[in-house]
């Protein structure tokens, strides 16, 4: 029952009798087939009960007989999301080892999926008890490919790429539809995206029945767009009809179309895509006349009015009341033929205005939100009352200028007359000394005959005329500022005697 069911053979599957934990197991594998968890659920709880009753004396044939049912109820945690309650029961399972080899294979290889990426070493551990050689001749082929194929993409992950390579040519060979993307994987993690592409094209041609699965054409789409084949892309996406005659997947070919053949070639392939979007009953009107606007003003973007102008005439004449096609037809036909878009206008229906609305109001504020720009209307009562709160605002109260104050000493002695006059033009100027320690050990020791003559005539009272003895003139010194007293140097601290 097991192995029909996930082969895809469901049978009638109605009717069957839960007296026994067997039927019941049987009756959750079909229920788990056809996706109903809850129900699958149910029914593995049942069989879990009758089991542990019939087998109430004898606990470890108990136990191998309950490790099938842990197992499946482990695979309805997992896919419910529940991966910890999904990995106690197979470790569970795992640890006591009461089960068949077939049943500890199949919570192995569950187990290395629940990882993925992580923890490899207890996935590498696993693999060893799920391809064991007594084990594969036991387990049915689908579940064999299944194992091959998680173990290469768990050597995958470890960066064993030559491993990877020997076990995806072998799965190739068993005949497994997922092979080749795995052998372009391994290409594209080399970086050779042209082989990786091969590879998939190869596989897609051989397969001339047309595989219900669009996984391997998805795939040779996605590594043309890498690769930058944009028209390519396009023609592989549309020989999907699954991805065809979706609205997402119309809007990607047609961008793709706009970047490879330009706007007309998308504009005439949405117009193909809008007859079979009517032609379906499973899309509404409403989203298909969506879909007529839609292109419209994609026509209109790309500077095509007219192609507009008859994409939105036919779809009035199947709704004449829908204002906003009228709106996008009369925007259309003014870009080249304005008389036309007059008459156009005429057929738009009258608006009512209401009473209560003041339009001069309306004209005021439109296209203004903020600034400067902005009007507000003011009513005559707000302007009595604006004008009463006028006359009572209180005025700003104007500072006092006060004169500024100088210093204490320079109010005393007054400003210096000399402050205009350069520091050095200034007659209490001193210019500072320069220190006699500098010049020693610098030029010659001794004085030259000139300098010597010089000095001697300096000395020499005798050529000297008398000195007047008019008294000289006093000059008055500047106002000196006053200074602090000089600090005290701090005292050293004396040394003691010791």
């Amino acid at each position: 029952a097991v192995v029909s069911t996930q082969s895809g053979h469901y049978g009638r599957g109605g009717g069957v009798r839960e007296t026994t934990y067997e039927l019941c197991y049987n009756a959750a594998c079909y229920s788990l087939a056809r996706g109903d968890l809850p129900a699958a659920r149910a029914k593995l709880d049942k069989a879990e009960e009758l089991c542990l009753k019939e087998f109430d004396d004898d606990e470890a044939e108990g136990k191998s007989e309950l490790a099938p049912i842990q197992v499946l109820s482990g695979l309805c945690f997992q896919k419910t999301g529940s991966t910890k309650k999904a990995l106690n029961l197979y470790n569970n399972i795992l640890r006591e080892k009461c089960a068949d080899s077939q049943t500890l294979a199949v919570a192995a290889n569950n187990i290395i999926c629940i990882n993925k990426d992580q923890n490899m070493f207890d996935s590498k551990k696993k693999l060893k008890i799920a391809t064991g050689e007594s084990v594969n001749k036991k387990l049915a082929a689908f579940q064999r490919n299944n194992i091959e194929f998680n173990s290469c993409l768990l050597s995958f992950h470890t960066n064993q790429l030559d491993q990877f390579k020997k076990r995806s040519e072998q799965l190739q060979q068993s005949g497994s539809p997922l092979a080749p993307l795995l052998l372009a994987t391994a290409h594209l993690r080399e970086k050779k995206p042209d082989l990786a592409l091969k590879v998939l094209q190869k596989a897609t041609s051989a397969d001339k029945k047309g595989s219900s699965d669009p996984t391997l054409q998805l795939a040779v789409a996605e590594l043309l767009k890498k690769v930058g084949l944009y028209l390519e892309t396009a023609e592989t996406l549309k020989s999907l009809r699954n991805v065809s005659s979706k609205p997402g997947g119309v809007s990607f070919i047609t961008s793709l179309l706009q970047l490879s053949a330009g706007p007309s070639a998308a504009a005439d392939y949405l117009d193909q895509a809008l007859v079979a979007l009517r032609g379906s009953e499973d899309y509404p009107s409403d989203l298909v006349t969506g879909w007529v606007l839609e292109s419209a003003r994609f026509r209109l973007s790309h500077n095509m009015p007219e192609l507009a102008a008859r994409t939105l005439e036919s779809l009035l004449e199947r709704q004449p009341t829908n204002v906003k096609a009228l709106a996008l037809l009369i925007r259309s036909v003014s870009l080249f033929d304005a008389p036309r878009a007059h008459e156009v206008a005429l057929r738009l229906p009258a608006i009512d205005i209401p009473a209560d609305i003041n339009l001069e109001e309306l004209e005021i504020g439109v296209g203004v939100t903020s600034g400067r720009g902005l009007r507000k209307v003011i009513k005559p009562e707000e302007e009595k009352i604006n004008e009463a709160n006028r006359k009572f605002e209180t005025k700003e109260k104007k500072r006092k200028k006060r004169k500024g104050r100088l210093p204490q000493t320079l109010a005393q002695a007054g400003p210096d007359p000399e402050r205009w006059v350069p520091r050095q033009e200034r007659s209490y100027y001193r210019r500072r000394k320069r220190n006699r320690n500098e010049a020693i050990g610098k030029g010659s020791q001794g004085l030259s005959s000139l300098t010597n003559r010089a000095a001697e005539a300096a000395l020499d009272m005798s050529e000297k005329p008398e000195e007047s003895t008019a008294a000289p003139k006093q000059t008055i010194a500047p106002p000196v500022k006053q200074q602090g007293k000089p600090k005290a140097k701090p005292k050293k601290k004396g040394k003691g005697k010791w």
